[in-house]
């Protein structure tokens, strides 16, 4: 079976009943040559994985979990050296360069097979990971112990030890590294694994904390962790209303009919209500589609406020009315600048998700089951609407998409372009990057793929080593105006080709910030750096991929003129004279800290 084939079946569930189908496709994948996995992946990650147990089942679950959309480089640490890994400068791991590091923390590891119910090492781990986040700014996924076998869910020596071990990690890891770690409990994984999934045997022979395919059903769960913080696959969730957030259909039943208690058929209802709540507070975007009267939805949200989990401020878009759901979502995804292929489509009508298949194949559409009372579990076992490290920008990203409304309400108002743009007394912010920008600028690294010149990928420790190096233009870009903050929405990278001579590795920019002459100042504030550091050329490189366009007479517009061609896309070359542009005339140019 081709690797592809063999990678769907393990990523939707279907193969993982079977070790010798992992077993396989796990060959397959490292016959592939690492230069065509590349090519075909949207990014490759250097995973790093280490621990107090054997975790060669695990490192291939996570590849095979994350192939064929990112491809890994793998490092597999030395059996229970963790702490060395971790705390020595010099260590294979800190050699190797990780995108994302793995610790894994078998109970069995931690406590002699069992034998001896010592207190987990809380200060070593604590330390090992404050020294590895003082030289390094990939995130730690951290798995957490698993129950022992003696355990019964009550109050024994075993059970007490478990409840203790995780309040000891957490602590520890929480208080090491706050913002760029991540807690996986393997429990429910294992669950939905093999049954029984303890195997003391497997630890004597092999150093296996449970059964293989535990290993490969944790090591997928680790996955999936790994690409919601990466390259999450997810970044709006579009929700129909009727019979989906409540039960009933309003324009039926009226706005006082519909199903909405929690004592009934309809706590399902409600139960994906604080789903998709949980989602928008981690940085998704909630968009209503509804056929419907708009007014009709509209007193939904009113009289049944005090019964309703979500409001109408948690949405960052209404699409209601009577055209077909594929137009609905189109328009969304117009007025949000995030491409289609970012979109969960959630719908009870059959009918409605085949319409949508069919007219944007590239919408994810699952199958709902039959039963509300299912809907929140199966969405939640998606594993798509989960972000296990999230920053101030997602936490606000709802709110940031409100004021594009109040922007675009205020643009129909202006008599003229350039009397909106002059209306909104937009600032933009250039800062350094590093610091507490580094993880907003690691993310528009990683995601931006429209309003991107290069689309080249910068993992945190190589984003860290450039805004570290003098010679090197590394700035963030953040935009305020009268309506709000916009966040960072910009990143400019620009290192030297010879003397005097300076490339642009990387520019992109937030489609949510369009059409107000953003990429300009970016581009003045670029040039006003380099003027003073006597640069006197800057060349730059357009590398077309089929999502990018947008940005394909960006260089000419600018001023660049052609320079030929390279092996990935066209040249450009620019002349920096006297004189330098002060930028366009409604925004205002300043530096942050």
């Amino acid at each position: 079976m081709p690797l592809d084939a063999l990678v769907e079946q393990l990523r939707d569930g279907r193969a993982w009943e079977s070790f010798s189908g992992f077993l396989a496709a796990s060959r397959l994948l490292r016959k592939v040559p690492a230069e065509d996995a590349q090519r075909r992946a949207l990014a490759v990650l250097r995973v790093g994985v280490i621990g107090n147990a054997t975790e060669d089942y695990l490192a291939d679950a996570i590849a095979l979990g994350l192939a064929p959309r990112l491809a890994t480089v793998s490092y597999l640490g030395p059996f229970d050296q963790w702490p060395q890994e971790l705390l020595d400068p010099e260590s294979g791991l800190a050699r190797f360069g990780c995108d994302v590091v793995v610790l894994h923390l078998a109970s069995l590891g931690l406590t002699a097979g069992g034998a001896r119910l010592a207190d987990v090492p809380a200060g070593l781990i604590g330390e090992a990971l404050t020294a590895f986040a003082a030289r390094s700014s990939a995130p730690v996924v951290v798995v957490l112990p698993e129950p022992l076998p003696e355990g019964t869910g009550g109050d024994g020596d075993a059970d007490r030890w478990y409840r203790a071990a995780h309040a000891a990690v957490r602590a520890a890891v929480s208080e090491a590294l706050p913002e760029r770690s991540a807690l996986i409990d393997p429990a429910n994984a294992l669950a939905e694994s093999a049954r029984p999934w303890h195997a003391l045997s497997h630890w004597g022979s092999a150093k296996l904390p449970y059964q293989a395919l535990g290993c490969v059903a944790v090591g997928r769960r680790i996955a999936a962790a790994i690409e919601n913080i990466a390259y999450p696959r997810v970044k709006v969730v579009a929700i129909d209303c009727d019979d989906t957030l409540w039960g009933g259909i309003a324009g039926d039943v009226g706005p006082d009919g519909v199903g909405l208690s929690p004592f009934d058929g309809n706590a399902g209802h409600l139960r994906l209500q604080r789903l998709l709540k949980e989602a928008s507070k981690r940085g998704l975007l909630l968009v209503a589609v509804s056929k419907n009267e708009p007014e009709t939805v509209a007193e939904v949200f009113r009289q049944r406020a005090g019964e309703m989990i979500l409001s109408t401020d948690d949405f960052a878009a209404f699409k209601v009315g009577w055209g077909p759901k594929s137009q609905a979502l189109r328009e969304a995804a117009t007025e949000l600048a995030l491409g289609l292929d970012s979109f969960l489509f959630l719908d009870d009508s059959a009918f409605e998700r085949g319409e949508v298949r069919a007219a944007l194949p590239e919408v994810f559409v699952p199958e709902l089951p039959a039963s509300p009372e299912d809907y929140a579990p199966f969405v939640a076992r998606l594993g798509v609407l989960e972000r296990p490290i999230v920053s101030a920008e997602d936490r606000q990203r709802t709110e940031l998409y409100r004021h594009e409304r109040l922007r675009g309400e205020a643009r129909v108002a202006a008599a003229t372009p350039d009397a909106y743009l002059a209306s909104l007394e937009i600032e933009l912010v250039a800062t350094p990057i590093g610091g507490t920008a580094l993880d907003r600028v690691a993310q528009l690294v990683a995601k931006t793929n429209q309003f991107n010149l290069t689309t080249r990928r910068y993992g945190r420790d190589e984003l860290a080593r450039l805004a570290a190096d003098p010679a090197t233009y590394a700035y963030a870009f953040r935009v305020q105006d009268r309506f709000g903050d916009a966040g960072t929405i910009g990143v400019a990278i620009a290192r030297p080709r010879s003397p005097g001579e300076v490339e642009i590795e990387t520019f992109l920019m937030s489609c949510r910030v369009l059409g107000r002459t953003i990429e300009d100042a970016m581009f003045a504030h670029l040039l006003r750096r380099l003027a003073e550091r006597g640069t006197t050329r800057l060349y730059a490189e357009y590398r077309p991929t089929p999502k990018n366009r947008l940005v394909a007479d960006l260089l000419p517009r600018l001023g660049f003129v052609a320079d030929g061609t390279s092996a990935t896309g066209s040249a450009y070359r620019y002349d920096i004279g006297p004189g330098v542009a002060s930028g366009p005339p409604f925004v205002t140019i300043r530096d942050g800290v």
